[in-house]
């Protein structure tokens, strides 16, 4: 076939794939992000110290890893069911009531947290580090809150197949939040850079929060349906249970690294990961635009059939990605874009790379446990990696340092993608085997 038929089949095949088109359309403004990030990450680097930038990445890895738990896995139902019925309506009530049991239970949580500075404690056992946690305090809260928030908001995007709405939104956050970031640091150079930007960066997502989040409520209703919240529990405690063991297994190396060593020393394993980030970043711009078609196709062996071919090309484009990278941070630390003393970030980053290759696969198997209606299998898969990831950090950080914490992320992921390829593949055989239709 010569180039031009070529040109055509893949134009046909574009044309065809609503996945490929969706997927597209999304990662092109996900690219940008990351390159955004790329670009601006040297005049991070130049605006904070190396303790400075250790500092509000470890803050931000806290605010992360906890916000996953407290959206209390309510993205699940509001995944699940909103396809199940084309009723404006019905879709109207399932919107409000999952909205609604979110900043229910926030509040019940958050509230009573802050007034009795419950939160005091909890910053007590996660720094060994002195810190003024009271300059934090406010940025930290309002951080958290706007996680949770944006993540459901961008979850609605998905499932609600907004995807012009979600570019438009991913572009506001790219521009407001870097330019007012970067004005501020420049602007109160020498106050706390750290409390500078973390204000900054979440109250500019606050602002545009309130902006986007119209579309969600035109669009959601005023009735609570108490039948939804049974069904969507059912779904959503076993995924924030699994949440929850994942504070350990995600931040497990971060809690362990700041015990034993310093903010500086936690920069090079901060900027590593950052580098790498651009794998979960993209994969997750693929899932969000996959899973809505995944739970919607009823026909379990053609989903295995597609599974199997994402899992190898995934493996194939990220590996090719990964060298990339490795390229790029070695070249400008030579020419000195990023300075020199982060040099070390070299050595470490191949490890977290790997790591993330391997997460990056784990949701591919973890969408059928939604699809089966068994998200009760997370919780004890992540009880189990809880221990696994526990013990290797004991066992490795405290002797080995970052490459200790690279390698235990490493062991890890790969751990959780051996459980779940033999637990999905248990029950996938036995469906087909019976030939039981899912629902």
């Amino acid at each position: 076939m010569n180039a031009a038929g070529l040109v055509r089949k893949w134009r046909s095949r574009y044309k065809e794939s609503i996945l490929l088109k969706r997927l597209l359309a999304v990662l092109s403004v996900d690219i940008l992000v990351k390159l955004s990030g790329f670009l601006l990450l040297p005049v991070f680097l130049r605006l904070m110290t190396q303790e400075q930038y250790g500092l509000y990445n470890y803050i931000l890895s806290i605010i992360l890893t906890f916000a996953v738990v407290l959206n209390f896995g309510l993205y699940i139902p509001l995944s699940k069911f909103y396809h199940d019925d084309t009723d404006p309506a019905k879709r109207g009530e399932l919107l409000f009531t999952v909205s609604a049991l979110l900043v229910t239970i926030l509040s019940l949580l958050l509230i009573p947290a802050y007034l009795f500075h419950w939160d005091y404690a909890i910053i007590h056992f996660l720094f060994k580090n002195n810190i003024d946690y009271d300059s934090y305090r406010i940025g930290i809260l309002l951080a958290l809150v706007m996680t949770v928030l944006n993540f459901m908001l961008t979850n609605y995007f998905y499932v609600t197949e907004k995807i012009r709405k979600l570019q438009q939104y991913n572009i506001a956050r790219i521009l407001i939040i870097n330019i007012a970031s970067l004005a501020m640091l420049f602007l109160l150079k020498g106050a706390g850079a750290v409390q500078v930007r973390l204000i900054t960066t979440y109250l500019a997502e606050l602002l545009l929060f309130l902006l986007f989040s119209i579309f969600f409520i035109k669009e959601s209703g005023r009735r609570f349906n108490r039948s939804l919240v049974g069904s969507g529990l059912k779904l959503a405690l076993p995924v924030m249970v699994s949440a929850i063991f994942g504070i350990v297994i995600n931040f497990g190396d971060k809690f362990f690294l700041e015990k034993n060593g310093s903010f500086e020393n936690m920069s090079y394993y901060y900027l590593a990961a950052s580098c790498a980030s651009v794998i979960p970043l993209i994969f997750t711009s693929f899932q969000n635009a996959w899973l809505p078609l995944f739970l919607k196709e009823k026909d379990i062996r053609r989903n295995v059939a597609r599974t199997n071919k994402l899992l190898l090309r995934i493996f194939a484009v990220f590996t090719a990605l990964s060298l990339l990278i490795i390229l790029f941070i070695k070249i400008v630390i030579v020419l000195g874009i990023i300075q020199q003393k982060y040099e070390q970030t070299l050595y470490i980053l191949p490890i977290i790379l790997v790591s993330q290759i391997f997460s990056a696969m784990v949701p591919l198997y973890t969408n059928y446990l939604i699809y089966f209606e068994k998200t009760y299998v997370t919780s004890l898969t992540g009880l189990l990696l809880c221990i696994v990831s526990l013990s290797l950090s004991m066992l490795l950080i405290p002797r080995f340092g970052v490459y200790g914490a690279a390698t235990v992320s490493l062991l890890s992921n790969l751990t959780y993608l051996c459980l779940y390829y033999f637990i999905i593949r248990s029950f996938t055989k036995k469906l087909l085997t019976n030939e039981v239709p899912v629902e």
